[in-house]
């Protein structure tokens, strides 16, 4: 039984498919934190990512990152290594392919849950920030 703080656990629900299942199902880190993708949603992740990337080529070098529209000169200044810069960028629902993002616009992505609605909400958080200070 693995422990969280002082609240020994030896279930958890995993993320994707919202299944509770006991803890070896799931990846533990040494300093025992708890991946909170089950191993089988992280296996089937895998294999769509696998064939996604077999399907659609890797970006030539003059390519440009479709949100950001930094090629990979621009972005090799901020300190992101240019090995492997692009990332396969897919809908997690249809699990089709969406494009070639740089790492930066993919984190954002992820972080707003690809869902337009927390974009927007973000889009207009920072309209409105603009228009308070005159910018």
């Amino acid at each position: 039984m693995e422990e969280i703080g002082q609240t020994p656990i030896d279930a958890v629900t995993c993320h994707k498919c919202d299944i509770t299942q006991p803890i070896h199902n799931f990846k533990v880190l040494e300093s025992g934190e708890i991946k909170r993708t089950c191993k089988s949603c992280k296996s089937g992740h895998d294999k769509v990512i696998y064939k996604l990337r077999k399907e659609n080529s890797y970006p030539t070098e003059d390519y440009s990152c479709p949100i950001c529209k930094r090629g990979l000169e621009e972005i090799g200044k901020y300190g992101q290594p240019r090995l492997q810069t692009w990332v396969l960028d897919h809908c997690h629902d249809s699990d089709t392919f969406r494009g070639w993002v740089c790492g930066n616009c993919n984190t954002g992505l992820g972080g707003f849950q690809d869902k337009v609605d927390n974009v927007s909400r973000a889009y207009e958080y920072l309209i409105k920030h603009r228009m308070n200070n005159g910018l």
